[in-house]
């Protein structure tokens, strides 16, 4: 018999905003509609007060029915829940089909003590198997079990502190990762919507009286204090830049943690919206080495994981380790991921490929610039690069890598960063070699790894190889 729970009666309250959330809009239309057409003798004045209790009444109604019809079993081999309001489902997760369960908070949640538990299979819509709202003890007590080999609740409490290893990521490796991150970007289109906005409200008498006052400041100055003008001007703005990336790249990974647990890896960040990742380690298919522009000369990288049914909400979440010093590379190695500490010698693509690599890259590039040099002022001035553009090539044929060993494939591989990906044989969905009529003259060739993924697979790719080489690692591969 089983013994069937409720989840946390926060779910209410959840489901009530969620139901305000989806039908805000259709209701003001609504009453738009019918405020004008009801006279006030039937009741007109009152008809949108009504239409509200009303609604309010249904949603309610609604949410307090559906906590109720929701049920959830955790049983000796799996999960089973039960949901649903017209129409009932009942659905049965065998705990050896489970790859993730994350448990994540927000700063609301937190004050009820209440978390979401979403438990993921290998399945390919988007959206976890199993979500569900659970006390704080609750859902830590079900993730355990997940993946505790199947013990039931005594048996979870044992830990040995012994096995446990734990990686923290520093607040100060956070401020460098916001300083050379993307979202500085993200931070200038921000300054310029929130300008955007409140140049729609300004009154038209402040915008001339602000317009007049500039231009007799620019009248007063000569040219060299309008550049330091201009220049101070785009300090300030890479400054507020700078200070919304940090914002955000600290409220999201804040106290980065990485606990190596017996089988599992285990991750908690965020600040706001706090987040706890487990990780079986069978799961795992393959590791990316991710070293940017920027950062490989300050000696810094990141991590990122590829398994099945984590992180299939946004790519971002795959990350295991956000920022870190390269010299803790081979610790983190031999603490949180041993069985992919390994050592290799990448065979580098052979120089008769270097001519071939150059021609297709800048062709496509001299095509642009002479367009920009065409239609664009000036524009002549951009085959001033033509040596940056060249050398920036060289680079990304020389960091081409590929090595096979008996249990693993690394490639290496850059477009903008630098990336070194280590697969497991064992994950290889597929391999392919391919080449053009002028790449099999000089016997090289492309090589293409497609590990299995929640739609289509992920697949990595190094050119210009050896055709040999590759041959050799296809025929060993697979065996």
């Amino acid at each position: 018999m089983r013994e069937l729970k409720h989840p946390h009666k926060f779910k209410i309250f959840s489901e009530i905003f969620q139901f305000i959330k989806e039908s805000i809009i259709p209701l003001i239309v609504f009453l738009v509609s019918i405020g004008s057409k009801i006279p006030a003798k039937y009741g007109g004045d009152y008809t949108e007060i009504l239409v509200v209790i009303a609604f309010g009444v249904i949603s309610i109604a609604l949410a307090i029915v559906k906590w109720k019809r929701n049920v959830y079993c955790v049983e000796t081999e799996g999960i089973y829940i039960k949901y649903g309001v017209f129409e009932m489902h009942e659905r049965t997760v065998p705990f050896s089909q489970v790859h993730t369960a994350d448990i994540s908070s927000s700063i609301v949640q937190r004050v009820f003590n209440v978390c979401k538990l979403e438990i993921d299979t290998a399945g390919g819509d988007g959206k976890s198997e199993i979500s569900i709202f659970l006390s704080k003890q609750e859902a830590v007590r079900v993730k355990n079990i997940i993946f505790k080999g199947n013990k039931m609740e005594d048996e979870v409490e044992i830990m040995e502190e012994k096995n446990i290893k734990k990686f923290m990521t520093s607040l100060k490796d956070l401020f460098v990762m916001a300083t050379f991150s993307s979202r500085i970007l993200t931070g200038f289109f921000i300054i310029i919507a929130f300008y955007a906005k409140i140049d729609d409200k300004v009154p038209d008498d402040v915008k001339r009286g602000a317009e007049a006052f500039s231009n007799d400041v620019i009248k007063e100055i000569n040219g060299t204090s309008i550049i330091k003008y201009i220049v101070a001007l785009v300090l300030i703005m890479l400054f507020i830049s700078w200070s919304i990336s940090v914002i955000m790249t600290v409220v999201k990974y804040y106290r980065f943690t990485v606990i190596r647990e017996e089988d599992n890896i285990k991750l908690s960040y965020g600040l706001f919206n706090k987040k706890e990742v487990t990780i079986p380690v069978k799961r795992i298919q393959s590791i990316i080495i991710v070293e940017g522009v920027i950062k490989k000369p300050l000696g810094y990288f990141s991590l990122n994981l590829e398994t099945i049914g984590y992180g299939k909400d946004k790519g971002e979440s795959t990350m295991i380790c956000p920022i870190a010093k390269k010299k803790v590379l081979d610790k983190f190695f031999e603490d949180v991921l041993p069985e992919m500490n390994i050592t290799y010698d990448l065979e580098k693509p052979p120089r008769k490929a270097l001519k071939g690599f150059l021609l297709s890259r800048l062709l496509v590039d001299f095509i642009v610039m002479s367009i920009i040099a065409i239609f664009a002022p000036y524009g002549y001035y951009i085959f001033l690069l033509v040596p940056i553009i060249v050398i920036w090539h060289y680079i990304r044929f020389i960091d081409n890598g590929l090595y096979c060993s008996e249990d693993f494939v690394v490639m290496r591989y850059r477009n903008l960063a630098r990336k070194t990906v280590i697969v497991q044989k064992e994950c290889i969905q597929s391999i392919e070699k391919s080449q053009n009529i002028f790449q099999k003259r000089k016997a090289i060739a492309k090589y293409e790894v497609t590990i299995a993924g929640d739609i289509l697979g992920k697949s990595y790719t190094v050119r210009y190889m050896n055709e040999d080489y590759i041959e050799d690692i296809m025929l060993t591969t697979f065996q």
